[in-house]
């Protein structure tokens, strides 16, 4: 004789209610549009802000701990990270702020010479 498998009342609804909502989540992900071009990162100045614009803070400048070429698998430009290091100097990026969205430079700094842009080929 078979045994019957009873479930407790709130377990079944319990596991079904998660099955949905990581299906909703899911789904929901899958139709989202890319976001607002004013966070590209490939975006040149002149595309992402008005020319006339003036910027509404001072930038910001973010300069990061890279010492070793693992440490520039988490950058935003890992390649410009790998270049800094390979002279010495650190990743960096300087943020603007205008009211249209920001725009990020991708460099590298050091005490000596501050934030520089580095020349790269693409």
């Amino acid at each position: 004789m078979r045994q019957k498998e009873f479930l407790h009342p709130g377990k079944g609804a319990l596991k079904s209610g998660k099955t949905f909502s990581v299906l909703a989540v899911l789904l929901y992900g899958a139709f989202l549009e890319f976001p607002h071009p004013a966070f590209s990162q490939n975006v040149s100045q002149n595309e992402s802000a008005n020319p006339h614009e003036q910027a509404e803070t001072k930038p910001l400048l973010r300069v990061f701990p890279s010492y070793r070429k693992e440490e520039c698998d988490w950058a935003i430009r890992p390649d410009i990270c790998v270049g800094c290091l390979k002279i010495g100097r650190r990743y960096a990026q300087k943020i603007h702020f205008y009211p249209s969205g920001l725009y990020r430079e991708h460099g590298c700094y050091s005490e000596e010479e501050g934030f520089f842009l580095l020349e790269t080929s693409k």
